[in-house]
């Protein structure tokens, strides 16, 4: 049982990091202010990223989504419940 809500919690918080992500990456084409900026900031969280491009897309989108796995994995690892 403790397994399965670990699937499920980690689930739906990736799909939440790649909804904020996508919205990230739209609001880049929204808002174009400080585009060297954003880049340079999504390079340093995201392998592989190399501009605004769909390629990019493609890999923050499921870099955001294997992080959420990442950190929950983490957090129960060092013990704190959910």
């Amino acid at each position: 049982m403790e397994n399965n809500n670990f699937w499920k919690i980690a689930n739906r918080l990736g799909l939440f990091f790649a909804i904020i992500f996508t919205i990230c990456f739209i609001w880049h084409s929204i808002n174009p202010i400080d585009i060297e900026l954003r880049v340079k900031l999504f390079q340093m969280a995201f392998i592989g990223f190399s501009g605004m491009n769909f390629v990019s897309f493609i890999l923050g989108a499921v870099q955001s989504y294997l992080y959420a796995y990442l950190g929950l994995a983490i957090w129960r690892l060092v013990g704190l419940k959910m």
